[in-house]
């Protein structure tokens, strides 16, 4: 394997060149092939934007209602 960047050899196939630190391949993965699959044609997700203090609200507002439900109800 070659380094994409320098051209240096890389026969151990590290992830990151050894002599210039970029990535030694390009990626195999994307987002178009995310979105080319089953998962990624799925119409129930919602994707939403929430701040890590709402988050954790509404996670223990989740939790206590599960704690509750289980040993005090």
């Amino acid at each position: 394997m070659i380094c994409i960047h320098c051209d240096s050899p890389n026969p151990e196939r590290w992830f990151y060149c050894r002599n210039c630190g970029n990535k030694t391949s390009e990626s195999k993965f994307t987002t178009n092939l995310y979105m080319m699959s089953a998962l990624g044609k799925r119409t129930d997700i919602e994707l939403t934007n929430t701040t890590v203090e709402e988050d954790i609200k509404h996670r223990n507002k989740v939790n206590y209602s599960k704690y509750k439900n289980k040993f005090l109800g």
